[in-house]
């Protein structure tokens, strides 16, 4: 708790010096401002400027109803249920600028997708990460429309499992050293690189990959990652003088805080509504749709569909 009440008094000392800070002069340093576009941060794309600022992240989604097969006796099937898989993400993203060509970065993340009742417990588990990722962001191009960064970073997540299913198989089959718990740490390294083009000032424009290798949730495996994403957002504060921004973004992806899992991806689809009438500050309502493979006993893929609230302060 004393950690806990430490990161809030921060986090309020910080947010009350951001919106005292009203100096019009100051919003090119301050927003990403490009073409005298100023950009809608969405999730699904990273920031390809350089400029120092606190992101905060949450989410809640839900699968909606599954049905989970039982156990065929002839025609019958007994024992089926139904049920859904819930998701939870919380995400607290820090950039400082170091100078005009290169920034410190440090995320940190939690997540979750758990059973809504004993049935999906049963049959997909408890499957919960924390993490956290420290890099190197840098300005490599920078024109009057367009701007591209690389970075660098190391990511260090762990995984937990709770797999009652696979336990009970893993004794039946008398697998060497069972455990309905599995708590798996993975380290990997990466490059990245994000491009930002500004239309006008109404539309802009952002896209990049990431690529990473190291650990993998199977243990003594080593894997390769990758990440490509794109978006778009349009402002109507310059020209209509209403404070509303949209943005839209697809990403697919093979991170394991996305996926859950092993050599498999996911296409995520996200789509954002936002205040953009502060020069200090984003403020957004997203919505994140994509679909991952849950148990080996769930044939189909089901849609989870998740809301997420964004805080983005600038200073």
């Amino acid at each position: 708790m004393r950690k806990v009440f430490i990161i809030l008094s921060v986090f309020i000392f910080v947010y009350g010096n951001v919106l005292a800070q009203n100096d019009t002069t100051k919003i090119i340093l301050k927003k990403s401002m490009l073409n005298g576009h100023i950009f809608n941060s969405i999730n699904t794309s990273k920031s390809a400027f350089i400029n120092t600022y606190l992101n905060t992240e949450l989410g809640f989604g839900n699968t909606g109803n599954l049905d989970l097969p039982g156990i065929v006796i002839g025609d019958n099937e007994i024992l089926s249920f139904n049920g859904s898989v819930t998701y939870i993400t919380v995400n607290l993203d820090y950039r400082q600028k170091i100078n005009d060509w290169m920034a410190f970065r440090l995320s940190m993340s939690l997540g979750g997708r758990i059973g809504s009742n004993i049935s999906t417990i049963l049959v997909d588990g408890l499957n919960t990460y924390g993490g956290v990722i420290v890099g190197w962001d840098f300005r490599l191009v920078q024109k009057q429309k367009f701007q591209m960064a690389g970075s660098v970073f190391v990511k260090n997540i762990t995984g937990s499992f709770i797999d009652i299913a696979g336990y009970v198989n893993d004794i039946i089959h008398n697998a060497p050293f069972p455990e309905p718990v599995r708590n798996i740490p993975v380290l990997t390294f990466g490059i990245g690189n994000q491009c930002a083009y500004a239309f006008n000032k109404t539309y802009g424009m952002q896209f990049g990959v990431d690529f990473s290798y190291g650990e993998s949730f199977n243990r003594s495996e080593q894997n390769f990652y990758s990440s490509f994403n794109i978006s778009g957002d349009m402002d109507l504060m310059p020209k209509k003088q209403i404070p509303l921004g949209f943005a839209v973004g697809y990403e697919i992806s093979s991170n394991p805080e996305d996926t859950y899992l092993e050599f498999i991806h996911t296409n995520i689809f996200s789509g954002k509504i936002a205040y953009t009438g502060s020069s200090d500050f984003d403020l957004g309502l997203q919505f994140i749709m994509n679909r991952v493979k849950l148990s080996d006993a769930i044939t189909d893929n089901p849609m989870s569909v998740k809301t997420q609230l964004d805080f983005k302060f600038y200073f």
